[in-house]
């Protein structure tokens, strides 16, 4: 899985990127807050941090992982919802798709 489409980078039009997300980690995080009457409430937050790889194609890509022309991360908020696709990796990239540098871009 992959997205693929044209990416500009630093004012060089990369037609054909190739974009590989490489790390995704789910994080649980638990806070509590106090009311003035001293209940405390805890809630749960999910968080996923990623990291992705663009190449200049999925040639480059195949004939060397490390060669990327640049790495993007992030942090999003996956959804747990019976209702929703549960893999993240798929969750990651649907997220890379709302970003406005890497929306036009088509999954590959």
């Amino acid at each position: 899985m992959a997205l693929t489409g044209k990416l500009i980078y630093k004012g060089l039009d990369i037609d054909n990127a190739h974009l590989k997300v490489m790390r995704i980690e789910h994080r649980a995080v638990d806070s509590s807050t106090t009311a003035e009457d001293g209940t405390v409430t805890w809630t749960k937050a999910n968080h996923a941090d990623y990291s992705a790889r663009v190449y200049k194609d999925a040639a480059a890509y195949a004939a060397n992982p490390d060669s990327a022309v640049y790495t993007i991360s992030g942090t999003f908020t996956p959804s747990v919802a019976n209702t929703a696709n549960l893999n993240i990796v798929k969750q990651t990239y649907e997220h890379i798709k709302t970003l406005a540098d890497y929306d036009e871009l088509t999954d590959c």
